[in-house]
């Protein structure tokens, strides 16, 4: 088999609950040959195994195992079963921006987050593609209690009560998938860093004697999670709170470029226009049809 992939999804948007059951197959049965499906495919086996390929790759899942097969990829048996199989399965819904990947990423969301009050933060859920259950029995019951939810007769209700079950169930499968490796601490230490301080001066060298390791390995750390070095991520951080201030309020240009870390406006303006082929007054104006000075 090949390496088991980490999926990453970013939240908002969240991933929404469709439909699932609990299906038993006698000896010789096998699992439905689907293509085109729009949901993601969760599956974790009770008793026995099944026998499934994606694309090319093969998967058996056995007892207190489960695979999350990925949508619009055609999935097949590739044989039957070879004993009695029980297992749950779960659809869900999920129109944001995902990766497959051999290690967890943090991707950005799509959805415009608010940054000027009290605001939440975007994040990514990173669950393995394939995985041993640590605690099955925990992930059954949360499984039971959520098809259970299904039948209940306040329906408006009910909506709310197993989206928030089905929450529980992705941030227990997350914290079973995967535990953070010192690399993947880091870097998001170097990410909440930058998000703190962004407006003053960094450098990998001061960056090396916050976090005390070689810069060299800061940059390693953040190119692996974030596919991009400390500075190019603290660039791009410091123009978007740029585009979100320009927006948002009716700041000056060089107040703006001093409040995102820049020490010449000129130079914020040629970064700016370089970002968003456009410079800052005209973002501001096309945005919000006030052109302030």
């Amino acid at each position: 088999m090949e390496t088991n992939n980490i999926l990453s999804l970013i939240a908002p948007p969240f991933p929404t609950f469709v439909e699932g059951n609990y299906t038993e197959y006698s000896t010789g049965q096998v699992h439905p040959n689907r293509s085109g499906l729009p949901y993601f495919d969760v599956i974790f086996v009770v008793k026995g195994s099944l026998y499934l390929t994606e694309q090319s790759q093969d998967y058996v899942i056995s007892e207190d195992e489960m695979l999350i097969l990925e949508p619009f990829k055609h999935h097949y048996p590739t044989k039957p079963c070879d004993s009695k199989t029980e297992f749950f399965w779960i659809h869900f819904h999920y129109d944001g921006i995902w990766e497959s990947s051999p290690y967890p990423i943090q991707l950005t969301s799509s959805v415009i987050m608010p940054d000027l009050h009290f605001h939440n933060e975007d994040y990514t859920i990173h669950l393995k593609k394939f995985q041993k259950l640590s605690d099955s029995k925990y992930i059954y019951a949360l499984l039971k209690r959520l098809l259970l939810g299904t039948k209940e007769e306040k329906k408006s209700i009910v909506f709310w009560d197993n989206q928030k079950r089905f929450s529980q169930l992705l941030k227990s499968l997350e914290e079973q998938s995967y535990s953070k490796t010192g690399a993947i601490e880091l870097a998001e230490n170097i990410e909440l860093f930058i998000k703190e301080n962004y407006a003053q001066p960094i450098t990998n060298s001061s960056l090396s004697k916050v976090f005390h390791f070689h810069e060299n390995y800061l940059i390693r750390c953040m190119k692996q999670v974030f596919q991009c070095t400390p500075l190019e991520y603290l660039a791009n951080y410091r123009l978007e709170k740029a585009s979100s201030y320009l927006i948002k309020t009716n700041l000056s240009v060089n107040d703006i470029s001093i409040k995102c870390g820049y020490q010449s406006p000129a130079y914020f303006s040629l970064c700016f226009k370089r970002r968003f082929s456009i410079p800052p007054l005209h973002y501001r104006k096309s945005h919000t049809g006030i052109e302030y000075p």
